[in-house]
């Protein structure tokens, strides 16, 4: 399933714990206005031919919640990338020509971008979160932005025992897309409802007012624009390992 999407989304679109580091591919898709049941029953149909025919790839399929409507994200993990040489699986090459007829149709555009994790910076792998909220970061100074995660993260590590969420270093990309991103894990929408103690906050009760200020304000002077979005899992459509 990895490389039928890096393959065939590119091709029909273009012609019309202490973790290693690991790549995530992130495929925005724009639905075409009042076209998205119908892509949805092509994914679910897709999905179906892959599993019927031992397919072994895994992928989440995320909906947006807000800004402009019908954007879904495809997103698969690679442990090297060595696996984008790789060719397609026989099950990629038995549903192919669903992709083709009963995807491909109802997709406007697409935007892919790569993205190493960031382990040092982040909390350890967890299962069965449905929503994240997802911050995008471009900077303009990667070096000073580095050096700040590095400290708050460490900072509510040592009082909450683990990061706050997962942080991403994106690999190239436009001089509109993002450098970095932090995703925040939720298991449904309540738990965004619930109270808890934001990195500025933790990083000022252990090194007072003062020295949160002048971090925060370094931060800030590293950014160039910042935005967010949440997505909710679509589970009918993902293939989550078990």
């Amino acid at each position: 399933m990895k490389k039928m999407i890096l393959f065939l989304l590119l091709f029909p679109l273009m012609g019309i714990a202490q973790q290693e580091s690991r790549i995530l591919h992130m495929f925005e898709l724009k639905i075409k206005m009042n076209q998205g049941q119908k892509f949805q029953e092509g994914m679910k149909k897709w999905k179906d031919c892959y599993l019927e025919n031992s397919g072994t790839d895994t992928w989440n399929v995320w909906n947006r919640v807000q800004g402009e409507g019908g954007v879904v994200a495809v997103t698969y993990f690679m442990d090297k990338w060595a696996e984008m040489d790789e060719g397609p699986q026989e099950a990629d090459n038995a549903c192919q020509s669903i992709f083709q007829s009963e995807v491909f149709p109802y997709v406007e555009s697409m935007n892919h971008n790569i993205a190493s994790t960031m382990p040092d910076y982040s909390k350890s792998p967890t299962s069965g979160n449905k929503v994240v909220w997802v911050t995008f970061f471009r900077t303009n100074n990667s070096t000073v932005f580095n050096e700040v995660i590095k400290d708050v993260s460490s900072t509510y590590k040592e009082a909450k025992g683990e990061p706050l969420g997962y942080w991403y270093d994106f690999a190239g990309g436009g001089q509109d897309d993002p450098d970095y991103m932090v995703s925040l894990p939720y298991k449904n929408f309540a738990g965004l409802d619930a109270e808890w103690d934001g990195p500025w906050d933790v990083y000022e009760q252990k090194h007072g007012k003062e020295k949160m200020t002048k971090m925060r304000d370094k931060f800030r002077e590293a950014l160039d624009d910042s935005w967010a979005y949440m997505y909710k899992l679509n589970e009918d459509l993902s293939n989550q390992s078990q």
